[in-house]
This record gives C-alpha cells, structure tokens and sequence, in this order.
C-alpha cells in the first residue's frame, strides 16, 4: 500500500486533518530575522551577499537586464504554452475585473466607487507590487504569470518579481520570457528571506512595495510572518496539497493520475484520496503504483504519499464531504457522477476540478484562474489569488447639516458611553451659529 488507508470515524479522524497547519521553527526565524536586519540596514549589498551564498556565487548584480529578457529563447513549444497559458490567464481575470466593478463608475486611473446619499466607496488599485517565483534549479514560468497577471489585470501600475538565480547567475529562459511577454521589467535575481526584505523595505536597486505575493519556502514564509504589517501579503503557503474525491464511476487511472500530480513537486506535499468504496480506494491505489514505477521523480513521490498521503474510505457522499471539506485542499478534483451537485456541499478548498475531463495539470497551467492557492486548511477562509487581492477599498462619506442633524444626538450618546467627550463635542460644535 502507497498510504496510510482508514475509514472514515477511525479514531479522531477528522480532528486530526483540521488540525494541520503551518509551522514556526526558532532556527528559521532567528536566521530570517537576521537576514531582514542586515537587509535593512545593509540595502543591496546585504542582498548580493545572500544571492551569492545560496544561490549564484559569482552573481554581479541584482537586476535583470533587458538584455537578458530579449536574448532568452525557446523552442516553439513550450513558447506556445507560456503564450497560451498568458492569454488564458489574462481573459480569466479581466471578466473577473469587469464583474467585480459592474455597476460602479469608473472615475480615472483605474478607480471604480459608487455613492449613494454622501456615502459610498472608493475601489482602487494598489500601486506597487512584488511577485515572489521560486527558482535556482527549479523553473516556475507558471509562478511569474499566475501572480503577476491578476496584479496588472486590477490595475497595478508597477510590478516586480524576485526569482533566485541559477549557480552561473542567469535565469531559466522560460522564466524570462515569461517575464518578457506580461511585460515586467523589474526583475531581480535574489531568492528567500532576502528576496522578501528587499520587496518590504526597499533597496538601493529593489523598489519598497505596497503587497508582496508569491509561493516559497520556509524561510519565505517566515519572513512573510515577520514582515506582516510593514507590507501586505497574500498567504503562508505551505506544502502543495492534493484531494481527489471518486465514486465507484470514476476512472481508477484517471483519479490515480490527479493524485500524482500534485505529489509530483517535493516529499512534503500532501496527498488525499477519499473515496466511497475500499474496492475503489484500492483500485484507485493500485493504479498510483503503477504510474509511479520508472517515473523521474519517482521517488519523491512515493516518499510524499508515504509520509503525508492518506486514502479515506467513506460510506457515503456525506460522510466524503464532511472528510473533505476537513481537509480544505488546496486542489481538490470531483471524481464523480454528478460533480455539479456535489459541488454544492463543498465549502472548503482552494480550486475545484469538475469532472474526469479537468486535470489537476490543467489548473496549474492553462485554465485562467491563479494557481496560487490557500494551504495547510487555509481554505476554511481563504480562496485563490485573485484581482480583488491587488485592490482597496476606500470609504468615502459627505453630510449635508441637514443629514448630520439626527445623529447628533448618537454620536454625543456613544462618546459618554466610551468615555469620549470629545467625540461627542466634535458634533455638538456643529451645532453652533
């Protein structure tokens, strides 16, 4: 057997997959707060010394020369996938924009409010941005347009990616070019910690920016929690995470093949299967084992189903829900007969993949919607990264004396309840000829 396989009610079962969740470790965070220190204190330099420790030891400089975004080059193929994976993407979020702002009026420089009897709300764009894309040896072309699209869709008027370099202090080309054809110029080859820092605080190179967003490591998410507050941010991630929820209908190799798929990317990631029959769950198990065997990443996969997979047999579409929606998957795919339907019941999880014909893979590269998603049970109150994560609300209010007139009295009331005269006397003067 691949994974651990239990049956629903076993012991506390769902008790235990709501408890997950993300880790602080003390040599991490001591390591991390070191390294935002001498960011802020040190600018460029400090990130030169980080860049070149851990990533590219003879790296020169911090930016990406657009040189380097022009020269980058790649065969026809896989220059298809990142263009059709742009468009996708891009058309995704511009109906999301426009949906969102139906009905409001837009005001200029991307700025949408409504106003009704002196009160209304402003919606406006963040200014300025940083995209985190994990790199080194790693390509995420798909980790540039999922985070930086939805920015440029809502209107943000300056973006820049942080992306480590390769050991000879280049960037993959697929990255480059993706950063080439969504039109980022701000680019800079350093990674971790420092890369989170520099987009915080500011460098003599990095530009400070207002939000910072982007899946990484430990220590990425570490200095995330550390700088909460002096920059906003999107989410912790944490490992990837993968439930596939299949009936006695479903495709045992097609549901074994969306179980792989996620557990495809590190040891730590985490797969689920839940299904309604055990004959099912084994065939569906069995079918995994096979797709593994002779795989290039082989190994890691079997060692994520090993230590973090676990296959839930549930009596009924009750129960299954009630298991998944425990775990609040960051993917979960609905191997089922009558998906729509199930959907309904489905409150937890970052993105949901209707029926056989929607692969995990799908989402991850081609459907539109961002593939960065909410982790470790953050699916209970979080959703995919989206334009109204690179928006802000602002509320806007204007009396007339004569509207201002019957709340006086309130105002006054809550200021002697609070214990705020002064409140109550910022009315009361209005009162005054």
């Amino acid at each position: 057997m691949i994974c651990k396989l239990v049956r629903f009610g076993e012991g506390d079962l769902i008790a235990s997959l709501e408890r997950r969740g993300t880790q602080i470790q003390s040599e991490v965070a001591e390591s991390v707060r070191r390294t935002i220190e001498q960011v802020r204190l040190r600018g460029d330099d400090a990130l030169l010394e980080h860049a070149r420790r851990f990533d590219a030891p003879g790296l020169e400089s911090l930016e990406v020369s657009e040189a380097e975004l022009l020269s980058a080059t790649l065969e026809p193929r896989y220059l298809d996938a990142i263009r059709l994976s742009i468009q996708r993407v891009r058309s995704f979020h511009d109906k999301q924009m426009r949906h969102m702002t139906a009905g409001l009026e837009p005001v200029g420089d991307g700025v949408f409010s409504w106003s009704e009897g002196g009160l209304g709300q402003r919606l406006r764009p963040l200014s300025a941005v940083g995209v985190y894309v994990p790199g080194g040896l790693a390509s995420y072309p798909s980790s540039v347009i999922m985070n930086t699209t939805p920015a440029l869709c809502a209107g943000v008027s300056s973006v820049a990616v942080a992306t480590p370099a390769r050991k000879d202090g280049s960037l993959i080309p697929a990255v480059l070019i993706a950063l080439r054809d969504l039109g980022i110029t701000k680019a800079f080859k350093v990674g971790g910690a420092g890369a989170v820092a520099a987009l915080a605080l500011g460098t003599e190179s990095v530009p400070k920016v207002d939000k910072i967003v982007g899946p990484g490591n430990r220590y990425v998410n570490e200095a995330k929690r550390q700088l909460w507050g002096q920059v906003g941010l999107d989410t912790f991630a944490g490992p990837s995470e993968v439930c596939v929820l299949a009936d006695d209908t479903a495709n045992p190799e097609w549901a074994a093949a969306d179980l792989l798929t996620q557990v495809e990317h590190a040891e730590d990631n985490a797969g689920f299967l839940v299904a309604l029959s055990e004959p099912q769950a084994r065939r569906i198990l069995d079918c995994a084992d096979r797709q593994m065997r002779g795989a290039p990443r082989e190994a890691t996969m079997r060692e994520a189903l090993a230590q973090h997979g676990l296959a839930i047999v549930a009596r009924d579409m009750k129960e299954a829900i009630e298991a998944v929606n425990a775990i609040a998957p960051e993917h979960l795919t609905l191997a089922v007969e009558d998906p729509d339907k199930t959907l309904q019941s489905v409150h937890n999880a970052g993105c949901v993949l209707l029926g056989e014909h929607t692969p995990e893979s799908a989402g991850d590269f081609v459907l539109g919607p961002s593939h960065t998603l909410p982790t470790a049970t953050a699916a209970r109150f979080g959703g995919p990264l989206n334009v109204l994560d690179f928006l802000k609300v602002q509320s806007v209010s204007k009396l007339t004396p004569e509207q201002l007139e019957p709340l006086v009295g309130a105002i006054e009331a809550f200021g002697e309840m609070e214990g705020f005269p002064a409140h109550g006397h910022g009315a009361l003067i209005r009162r005054q000829k």
